[in-house]
This record gives structure tokens, C-alpha cells and sequence, in this order.
């Protein structure tokens, strides 16, 4: 079976501690991760992240069966689960110009037709958008037969709503930046207004600079003054950060909430790595 590629444990939990949990799990084409959030006192039971290198004749949704019914956590019972596909090709349409009738004309207008895939829409909570989303038919059909009660969500959904509970801030321009280990997504607000939500490929620090820096031009934000709120795979001391402390004045490292038990277990890697995702939990 796919070995984690970092994985934070409590020791010895037990059927009854899992039954207070809700289960996160977040899904997209190059990683599997997933949360385990004791809800009765708001501590991680666990956390799990899983690279996905392609692997030539073997599709994303046979990868995922391996991990999900391989692993002993997922087998347990939980409280809740939550399916959480973080897939690019995604659009935000406000409430007042939304069509249900027009999701796929609109999805292939915007992302292309090759892809036939499965489209799906939700309502964005707390915000007057919908967001319309297409995903691998297969892998939505493998997680809905092994999580038969499980909600979905697509994560640019999750995002803005833990944002809303978390980090609202009306009076500042700010950039907020979740990093994968060949993407990034990148959520920019103007006076609490949402401007843009895209995920990005990039190879190299100059990629991530360009992007960040393009957005910043496209929507008249000042970068010395915009508040640059970053989380996921990037680490402190890096060619990465280094980059962005060049351009960027105002720039945090997303911490866990307050409300959330910082256990020892967690300690062991950079809170802001899974900081999202524990957010998510917390709110969806």
C-alpha cells in the first residue's frame, strides 16, 4: 500500500473517540490527505497526507481505492465525513446571474470540452455565489460507494467559508495562498469582496512571484500594503519564502484557530501545513 508521506497520530484511539470524530478528506489529482477532528473537544485525531505520483496506465480512482480501503482509519467508523475535491476547473458565479441549465455550456466555455468528467454545483455558504465544478466521474463514484454517507464539498467552497469564520478582514486587500507540492491556490479580496479563486501550476519561485505578482497588477493591489496570508507545503526557510518576503511586506503564515486543540502530536510539523484543512473541518 502508498505510504504517507507525513502522518500525525494519537496514539491508541479508540472506537468511541472516533465516533465523536468528523472526517475531512481532501482529494485532487497529485495528493489524498485527510483530518480526523474530535468534535467533543476539538483535537486532531489524526492527520495523513498522501503524494500521488502518476503512474503510467493506473488511474487516479484505482491509487485512491488502494489508500481508502488499505487504510486501518478509514475503516473505522467516524461521527461524519466530509469529500473534498480540489480540482481547478471551477467557477464562481454569483447568486443573482446563476442557471443550473447552463453549468455545462458555462464548464466547457471556460475550462474546454475534452474533459468530459461529472459537473457538479453547490452554494458557496455565507456568500452569494454558486460554484459550479467538474471532477472524475470515477474517482466521485469510488468515494460515494466506500462513504455512503459522506457529504461533498469542492474545496474553493470550504475555503471561502473558513475564511469567513476565521479570517474575515473588510478593510485590507488580501491575497491568501494554500501551496501544494506543484500548485497553489491563490484566493484574492478587495474590501471583502471576492475578486478571484484559481489554482496555479508552477515549476520554480519565479512561477509563484509572477502569479502572485500578476494578480496584485490585474486588480490594482499595492503588494507592499496587501496582506499575503500563506499555508500548505511551503516551508519557513526556503527558496520560496524567501521570494515571497521580496515582494510582500504584510506577510503571515496561517496559524491554527484558537479553538482548535494544538496537540503535541501536532507540533511535530509546521502547524500551517494543514492549517486549512483543520479550518475546513471545523466549519464545513
Amino acid at each position: 500500500m502508498l505510504k504517507p508521506a507525513f502522518h500525525i497520530e494519537i496514539a491508541d484511539t479508540r472506537d468511541e473517540d472516533l465516533l465523536q470524530c468528523r472526517l475531512l478528506m481532501e482529494v485532487n489529482a497529485n495528493s489524498f490527505s485527510y483530518v480526523l477532528l474530535n468534535q467533543r473537544n476539538m483535537s486532531p485525531v489524526a492527520v495523513k497526507y498522501f503524494q500521488l505520483d502518476p503512474i503510467p496506465n493506473r488511474p487516479l480512482s484505482e491509487i485512491l481505492r488502494e489508500i481508502t480501503y488499505g487504510d486501518e482509519l478509514l475503516r473505522r467508523p467516524v461521527k461524519e465525513t466530509l469529500l473534498v475535491y480540489n480540482f481547478p476547473e471551477s467557477s464562481l458565479v454569483p447568486e443573482s446571474l446563476y442557471n443550473n441549465e447552463m453549468n455545462r455550456e458555462l464548464t466547457e466555455l471556460l475550462h474546454g470540452n475534452l474533459n468530459k468528467g461529472l459537473i457538479l454545483n453547490e452554494k458557496v455558504p455565507w456568500w452569494e455565489l454558486y460554484n459550479v465544478y467538474r471532477i472524475n466521474a470515477d474517482v466521485h463514484n469510488l468515494l460515494q460507494q466506500k462513504f455512503t454517507a459522506g457529504k461533498y464539498w469542492h474545496y474553493y467552497s470550504l475555503l471561502l467559508k473558513s475564511y469567513k469564520m476565521f479570517d474575515l478582514n473588510d478593510e485590507k486587500d488580501i491575497i491568501k495562498v494554500i501551496f501544494h507540492a506543484d500548485k497553489m491556490v491563490v484566493l484574492v479580496l478587495k474590501k471583502g469582496q471576492v475578486h478571484l479563486m484559481q489554482t496555479f501550476s508552477y515549476q520554480d519561485t519565479k512561477d509563484v512571484a509572477y502569479h502572485l505578482l500578476n494578480c496584485c497588477h490585474q486588480f490594482g493591489i499595492v503588494r507592499e500594503e496587501v496582506l499575503m496570508m500563506v499555508g500548505g507545503l511551503i516551508e519557513r526557510q526556503s527558496a520560496l519564502g524567501a521570494e515571497l518576503y521580496k515582494y510582500f511586506l504584510n506577510l503571515s503564515f496561517e496559524e491554527i484557530d484558537e479553538s482548535i486543540k494544538v496537540t503535541d502530536e501536532l507540533k511535530e510539523l509546521p502547524l500551517h501545513y494543514f492549517s486549512s484543512l483543520l479550518k475546513m473541518a471545523v466549519c464545513a
